[in-house]
């Protein structure tokens, strides 16, 4: 049997059911098996005009679409080969298939017809079809099918691969007709279900899921004229989806979306949340499955009718794929390659085992080759009727894999004692580290990636200069510029700094980049998702050579033209760092290396040289050098006007009034909560008896002070709070980030240690403002000039606001050092209980300085470089 007569069989029973739907952007176009069929015929008569015969070949280069199924389904009722074409490929990659396949015919929609016409220069034995011209040969007499066997060709698929070198895949009928039997035996699909096609057709997976699959047995494919999420989520609600096939990433939208929204809930309605999926889970490993009904709000973003989801082409996150069995979800995860004409292993409905791909499809095998490297896992072998015939005119190349009937992956992985498969890597894509330990970057990159600012992120192994034959771990991490921008963070490279080093902290030291490049473009993938590790690399290596080239220049690279846009570059190269030359397209922050600060310092200098006012929700979106010229661009005129001498003399001219809703109760007496409160951490600090506290006489116990410690974790303001004496402790204030009080009860806490709440980073000088009020009134205010906690416990930068409010308030600056407190609570892992023993022997200690006085000889940077030195030194002194 072939595949054009299973079809035939199939639109013969099912004439008059849908066979496709086209969601267009105004109507659902439908074709019935009946009308799929004919347009097959059609399909054929056209090509047989042209002169293709049995064997000849035929390219199909066009999205998918009802016509791209009956053109496939022509070609094979003809008995000639289909050649499926990316249709991401430029005009040469087309035409270097084109050489090498030789077809007769390229079919191509006409989104498609300019590509095709280019590539077709140098090939005139191939002739260039239109999908639309099969319509003129549909009323021509019909010519019988070919007929042929299941051992002819069905199918040539030219690999996308991450390289630049593809390969002809060469498929039989029986190949493909093995695949629909062996996966049928796993999953059931009938002419009842309704399955959605997004995963392009010319990629083996989504020919076999999409429509030999549904085609066969008479199922109701569903494709999208344009696919997005609107479109997508469109179709997942209207179409009764019960199947959809897609690649790891749409799981990851669906994830985060659930997770972001249960942490708007309070923390009861999370730890309800949790617990509620933890239930579920353990109902379905018996077989109860009540997430539908428990979690309907998630299931209705993916169609209530929806029976599984089927996932493959690169590597599921088994972090993901437990959170989504456990809200009720049925994925299954499918590995295969095109030279297994698809799937070859699958995970069973009843199965929660994502950590896995599952078990071989049944009349198949696999095993494990040894490995060479005691260091790393064997290289997949599968043997069994779905491996290909060879690569099309590839001798050399297909006896590197195949090799007794065993197909050889390329993959690396281990299989349990219940059969099920694990993937941990390529065997060509290993990094192999200086001291010669073997990486997996993909086991790293889901490390990463559990960061819900980081969208994408490549490890590659990256050649020191020194030692060309060794590798250190480098990474490409893509921020979520949409999560950054909903939560106002202008600071994107702190941001993902923190991030990064958070996360490095779950990884042996050897696993974590030493080193990454932020990039805001999504990362080049194949059609199903896989990273093409070479071409990011090797962009990195032209990133690189440029930024050294640049860093070389000592002359601005281009013309600034008139007058305004000199005064922008003056006021940026007074700022930039060292080394850093300013390009139109040059990021303030990552490029320039400008912090908020030196932002606002900037903004501040050019509203006053050019009499224009930057609103706070404008200046959130400058980012870039011609961001700020076209700010700046309606006061041209004024490039020439006098600028103050300090900006934050202006910004600070002008403080809230005393009744001001938000900051007036920093000043209002608390003859009760203070008193009582001070008791209250007086009590708690006997429950820390390594707590050893140093020269706090150093402290004025009247008058406006800032308190500036280094920040070793959570428990510092604590810490700090226990420790002060009564005249300091019912003076102070903070101004916190407004992220960590957000709930009720955290509120009430801010509430209660006269905290504002505000956004440091976006509304920076809201902040500095709010603190410049409190220490106009006689306040303390203890401000962390690191601006973060330690991921080491060592003392890191210090920003300029806590020097910036001391001269502009004329306040004195009392550093403290902490030292102790980063090992009892680490960032980003959990409390050391133990160390909270009496008989465990850690101390925790802190030391005030002297109170230092502001000083107007010296710059804010200066200022705090000092101040930092000073805090260092007393932290190194309490080792």
């Amino acid at each position: 049997m072939t595949v054009w007569q299973a079809f035939e069989s199939a639109a013969l029973r099912f004439a008059d059911r849908t066979a496709v739907e086209v969601q267009r952007a105004d109507r659902i176009e439908s074709w019935t098996y009946r009308r799929l069929h004919a347009n097959a015929v059609a399909q054929s008569q056209l090509l047989a005009a042209h002169g293709v015969e049995r064997g000849d070949r035929c390219a199909i280069l066009a999205d998918n679409d009802a016509p791209w199924c009956a053109a496939y389904l022509g070609t094979l009722r003809l008995g000639a080969v289909v050649v499926p074409l990316d249709t991401n490929y430029s005009a040469e990659q087309v035409a270097a298939i084109i050489h090498d396949a030789a077809p007769d015919v390229l079919l191509v929609d006409q989104r498609h017809q300019d590509v095709a016409g280019v590539a077709l220069a140098g090939s005139p034995d191939t002739k260039l079809v239109t999908l639309e011209a099969a319509v003129v040969a549909a009323g021509a007499p019909t010519l019988p099918a070919a007929g042929g066997s299941a051992v002819d060709v069905a199918v040539i698929s030219y690999t996308s691969g991450t390289t630049a070198d593809p390969k002809g895949v060469v498929l039989t009928h029986a190949n493909l007709l093995a695949e629909r039997d062996a996966a049928l035996t796993i999953v059931t699909v009938s002419e009842h279900d309704s399955v959605l096609g997004v995963l392009p057709l010319f990629h083996s997976l989504a020919q076999t899921a999409n429509l030999l699959l549904p085609f066969l047995v008479g199922a109701r494919v569903v494709f999208l004229e344009t696919v997005n999420s609107t479109e997508l989520i469109r179709a997942l609600g209207d179409r009764q989806i019960t199947i959809f096939c897609c690649v790891p990433q749409f799981f990851y939208l669906i994830h985060q979306r659930v997770l972001d929204e249960v942490a708007k809930g309070n923390v009861l309605k999370r730890v309800l949340f949790r617990k509620l999926m933890a239930a579920n889970f353990a109902l379905r490993r018996n077989g109860l499955n009540l997430g539908p009904r428990v979690f309907g709000r998630v299931h209705a973003l993916t169609g209530r009718q929806m029976r599984f989801f089927l996932t493959g082409g690169s590597k599921f996150d088994p972090r993901v794929g437990r959170d989504l069995y456990s809200l009720g979800f049925t994925i299954l995860q499918a590995y295969g390659l095109t030279e297994t004409s698809g799937a070859a292993t699958l995970t069973s409905p009843d199965e929660a085992h994502l950590d896995t791909v599952g078990r071989p499809l049944p009349g198949h095998q696999i095993r494990i080759v040894p490995s060479e490297d005691p260091g790393l896992d064997g290289e997949i072998a599968i043997a069994g009727p779905i491996v290909m015939q060879g690569y099309y005119n590839k001798p050399d190349a297909t006896a590197a894999v195949l090799r007794d009937g065993w197909l050889l992956t390329g993959d690396l992985g281990h299989v349990d004692s219940d059969g099920r498969l694990t993937i941990t890597g390529r065997k060509k894509e290993v990094i192999v580290l200086a001291s010669g330990k073997n990486i997996y970057p993909e086991e790293i990159e889901r490390y990463y990636l559990k960061s819900s600012f980081v969208k994408e992120v490549c490890v590659l192994g990256i050649a020191t200069p020194d030692d060309p034959t060794t590798e250190r771990l480098f990474a490409v991490v893509v921020p979520d510029m949409d999560l950054i921008r909903t939560r106002r963070v202008v600071n994107t490279g702190d941001l993902m700094r923190f991030e990064m080093e958070g996360q490095s902290i779950h990884l042996p030291p050897h696993k974590r980049v030493l080193g990454y490049d932020l990039w805001f473009e999504p990362l080049p993938r194949t059609t199903t998702g896989k990273l093409r590790r070479h071409e990011i690399a090797r962009r990195v290596r032209v990133r690189h050579t440029e930024q050294i080239h640049r860093a070389a220049e000592q002359r601005l690279p281009f013309d600034w033209g008139d007058d305004t846009h000199a005064a922008v570059a003056a006021a940026l190269i007074a700022r930039r760092a060292k080394g850093a030359v300013p390009r139109p397209e040059s990021s303030l922050e990552l490029d320039l290396g400008l912090d908020s600060i030196e932002r606002v310092e900037l903004f501040t200098e050019l509203e006053s040289r050019f009499g224009v006012r930057i609103a706070d929700e404008d200046a959130v979106q400058i980012l870039t050098v011609q961001h700020v010229i076209d700010a700046v661009r309606p006061g041209a005129g004024q490039a020439d006007a006098p600028v103050a001498e300090d900006s934050w003399d202006v910004i600070l001219r002008d403080l809230p009034p005393i009744d001001d809703p938000e900051l007036k109760r920093l000043i209002r007496p608390r003859p009760f909560a203070g008193p009582l409160w001070f008791v209250v951490l007086r009590t708690l600090r006997l429950l820390l008896p390594g707590l050893k506290v140093t020269n706090v006489g150093n402290l004025p116990t009247t008058g406006p002070i800032i308190i500036s410690p280094n920040h070793q974790g959570f428990l510092d303001p604590f810490l700090v709070c226990a420790s002060l004496p009564y005249p300091v402790f019912r003076r102070l204030f903070f101004v916190g980030a407004a992220d960590f009080f957000e709930s009720r009860l955290m509120l009430w806490v801010g509430w209660q240690f006269n905290l504002v709440p505000v956004d440091p980073d976006a509304h920076l000088i809201p902040a500095m403002k709010a603190a410049a009020f409190g220490l106009a009134h006689g306040k303390a205010l203890m401000l962390f000039p690191e601006g973060e906690r330690s991921i080491d416990g060592t003392v890191k930068r210090f920003k300029k606001g806590a020097v910036i409010l001391s001269r502009q308030l004329q306040v004195p600056i009392v550093p403290v050092a902490i030292r102790g407190a980063f090992e009892l609570w680490p960032r980003n892992r959990g409390i050391n209980w133990k160390m909270l023993m009496p008989w465990s022997g850690h101390r925790i200690h802190l030391s005030y300085g002297r109170p230092v006085a502001p000083d107007r000889a010296i710059s804010y940077d200066a200022a705090a470089s000092t101040l930092r030195e000073d805090v260092d030194g007393m932290w190194q002194r309490l080792q």
